[in-house]
């Protein structure tokens, strides 16, 4: 009689907890010495001579910064609506493509998987093919077809989750298309549209390579701006940014988590 293999305790593993605490050490230290040393007194990135806050002022108040970052806000606002209507459209559209969903879903979900340098390539090609030109057009058509497959994933999800009952019933009381869809089935999609949304916004504020390929004058974005400022010297002020937008992202992932916990 055979016996029933018992789970492997991953503990049990020689080296498992120091190369566990090893990674965390690697994740987290480098983000809390970013985060010290943006309160940093002098000049220098990485030499601590006292405790000021100026290097916020000093990025709140210097134009260029100010400039980059309003269009990243503005270029991600745009690409995350688009990107967030158009995941919409396809999970509500998935039902009636049947056999054909999957290779859907597999197409628009490609982004995820292949490297980005290739579809910063493709992008640039794909915008001098159709005589369009680097700028703030071609950074929204890329960011928003960039960013489909992050708000698509959430609000796949919680459609899945749904299942067909609460359809069924609405169906049954009478509820024609158009009622349906405006009463019932997006605002039980509401926590994985916020959470699809929220999460394309950060990635479209993070990104940098397709950026770089596609940024013209007037269109400069934060992470591109900011990675010429290093290149020309690293200041407290590269830290205070960091900080920012690691506020940002710790916002968009909580409120993307108590989103996640709603119930029906």
């Amino acid at each position: 009689m055979s016996r029933t293999p018992r789970s492997m305790n991953v503990r049990s593993i020689p080296g498992a907890a120091t190369a566990a605490v090893g990674a965390l050490v690697f994740l987290y230290v480098p983000i809390l010495v970013t985060t010290v040393y943006a309160f940093n007194a002098g000049d220098k990135a990485l030499v601590w001579e006292g405790f000021s806050t100026r290097w916020f002022g000093y990025v709140l108040s210097n134009d260029d910064l100010v400039s980059t970052a309003i269009t990243s806000v503005k270029l991600a606002t745009i690409a995350t609506v688009l990107a967030t209507l158009a995941a919409i459209a396809f999970v509500l559209a998935a039902d009636s493509l049947r056999r054909t969903s999957g290779l859907a879903m597999a197409l628009l979900s490609a982004p995820l998987v292949v490297p980005e340098i290739v579809l910063a390539v493709a992008t640039l090609g794909f915008i001098r093919l159709i005589g369009l030109t680097p700028g703030m057009t071609a950074l929204v058509l890329a960011h928003t077809a960039f960013c489909i497959p992050f708000a698509l994933m959430p609000i796949r999800a919680r459609m899945t989750t749904l299942g067909d009952s609460v359809f069924e019933a609405s169906a049954d009381l009478g509820a024609t298309t158009w009622p349906m869809l405006r009463r019932v089935t997006l605002p039980l999609l509401v926590p994985g549209i916020v959470s699809g949304a929220l999460l394309s916004f950060v990635i479209s504020m993070d990104d940098y390579l397709i950026s770089s390929f596609l940024s013209a004058a007037g269109s400069t974005t934060l992470p591109v701006y900011l990675f010429g400022l290093i290149r020309r010297g690293a200041s407290p002020a590269i830290n205070v940014v960091a900080v920012l937008l690691l506020v940002l992202a710790a916002t968009v992932t909580t409120l993307t988590y108590l989103q996640q916990r709603k119930r029906v």
